[in-house]
């Protein structure tokens, strides 16, 4: 090999990374993981090393932690974390020399059930055990103290997670800093397992992003998070407790979601900047006003409601009034059921100007007269997209479907007898998509029924697992079914 070969085999073997400039190869060793990013500086040369101090992203996340043992800490009966992860975080903090920290995330099982215990019980056998108090107190005062050292970085994104293995309920949960809310480089605050108890009005100025689960909002917390976060743009609550209000009158909020536990009985929400909602769980009264822009809404409810008081039917109606003007609709099996009795009763329901329809039905008998009542009720949609699940429903009661046995038609020929012409059919309906169980007998006989009364239709989409390559006798059924446009392609994936 000549002197010119060595050289360039040298040029090419070099290590590459290790000629970046010093700034670049900290922002990629902070896009890795902690563990990953500590292993690999300890692999690579000797410049790497000085590199990690001033790595500007921090996650600390316990179960991730080498040889960590959740079940011996979920069977532990007192105060007992992994020292060896705890005392990862605290050198990680001692050698940290960045300026700034990007974000800071802490996912660490961690209880104040002792705590709370000497708080609500009039026992006395409770200073028994007042080692495992202090104990509890001593890792809540540390845990602040890492809060604050990355809040003091002008810390922009704040992931803390306090959840234990297998508890349930919002009891002896960690109480959050009141620093936290007074941060004003905040854009993104991520709380799961905690309690907030807010005395005052936030100053969380630059915050865009708030998602909040299994948080106990202790008293007006709500409202005083609220009141000082003038730039949120998204705001998600998942399974909190206590009073909830969403009251934003001169906000950007524009995504609001809400998964509400069987325990909440009330939610208000008022935002006039409001353009995607979407609410599942047990909502007992959902007081909505002041949304007159919200473009997109998704309701997954799976409380039950006896249909045959009036009352429930001037509620729900009056709910559904609220999203009239969305341009994107998704709903749930439950409200085809609310539909269909409507249908069978002659009772008025709402017309929505959605031109998406999006639906998660069960598909069955009783699903049908609903189905066509939202057709009705939907002249200008587009697009009706459905995802077809198991024909059984947990919350599907007996009490829900008290009413079906006055009511009788014959399943099979149901499609067949509505003679009545469905605006969206005539005039705007364009593409179909269908997934799920697409081969059960009552889907079939819907898409027929579309395909023979959609004028526009230019493409049905079906979406199946499909066992063998030989073409099912539903397919058949469905590419040689009559169409009334004669553009309709009908499509299997």
């Amino acid at each position: 090999m000549n002197m010119y070969a060595k050289q360039r085999s040298c040029v090419l073997n070099e290590d590459r990374l290790s000629r970046l400039p010093d700034d670049i190869l900290i922002h990629i060793l902070s896009l890795l993981p902690l563990k990953d990013a500590v292993k690999g500086i300890c692999n690579a040369s000797r410049r790497f090393h000085k590199f990690w101090p001033f790595i500007h992203t921090l996650n600390f996340d316990q179960c991730m932690f080498p040889e960590h043992d959740c079940d011996y800490y979920l069977e532990a009966g007192r105060p007992d974390y992994d020292e060896r992860f705890v005392h990862s975080v605290r050198h990680v903090l001692l050698r940290s020399k960045s300026p700034t920290i990007h974000k800071f995330c802490l996912k660490f099982h961690f209880r104040l059930s002792y705590s709370f215990w000497q708080r609500t019980s009039n026992s006395t056998g409770i200073w028994q055990y007042y080692d495992f108090l202090r104990s509890e107190k001593r890792m809540a005062n540390e845990i602040g103290t890492w809060i604050q050292f990355a809040l003091n970085k002008n810390l922009e994104v704040l992931d803390l997670s306090f959840s234990e293995h297998g508890t349930v309920g919002p009891q002896a949960l960690y109480d959050l800093p009141n620093c936290v809310l007074s941060s004003p480089h905040l854009v993104e605050l991520r709380l799961t397992h905690c309690t907030i108890n807010a005395k005052k009005k936030s100053k969380l100025k630059s915050l865009k992003t708030l998602y909040l689960n299994n948080v106990v909002l202790m008293d007006q917390s709500m409202d005083y998070i609220l009141s000082g976060c003038p730039m949120l743009e998204e705001l998600t609550l998942q399974l909190c407790y206590g009073h909830i209000r969403v009251v934003l009158l001169n906000s950007n909020l524009k995504t609001l979601k809400l998964d509400i536990g069987w325990f909440r009985q009330r939610i208000h929400v008022s935002c006039p900047t409001l353009l995607s909602l979407d609410m599942s769980g047990a909502v007992e009264v959902l007081d909505i006003a002041n949304v007159a822009s919200i473009a997109e809404v998704s309701v997954n409810r799976n409380l039950i409601f006896d249909f045959d008081v009036y009352k429930d039917y001037q509620g729900i109606k009056t709910f559904l009034q609220t999203f009239t003007r969305a341009k994107t609709l998704n709903l749930c099996s439950w409200f085809a059921l609310v539909f269909s009795v409507w249908q069978l009763k002659n009772l008025p329901s709402p017309t929505f100007s959605c031109k998406s329809l999006h639906l998660q039905l069960d598909f069955m008998i009783w699903n049908l007269p609903g189905i066509l009542n939202l057709l009705k009720h939907c002249p200008c949609l587009e697009n009706l997209i459905i995802k077809i699940t198991s024909s059984y429903n947990e919350f599907t009661s007996q009490k829900q479907l008290s009413w079906y046995h006055l009511y009788k038609f014959d399943a099979d020929e149901y499609w067949n007898m509505v003679d009545a012409p469905v605006q969206c059919l005539i005039h705007h309906l364009k593409t179909v998509e269908v997934a799920g169980l697409v081969k059960k007998k009552f889907v079939i006989q819907f898409l027929e029924y579309l395909l023979r009364h959609s004028m526009v239709l230019k493409k049905m989409k079906i979406f199946a697992k499909k066992k063998t390559s030989k073409i099912f006798e539903y397919e058949e059924r469905l590419l040689n079914a009559p169409k009334a446009s004669a553009s309709a392609a009908v499509l299997f994936y």
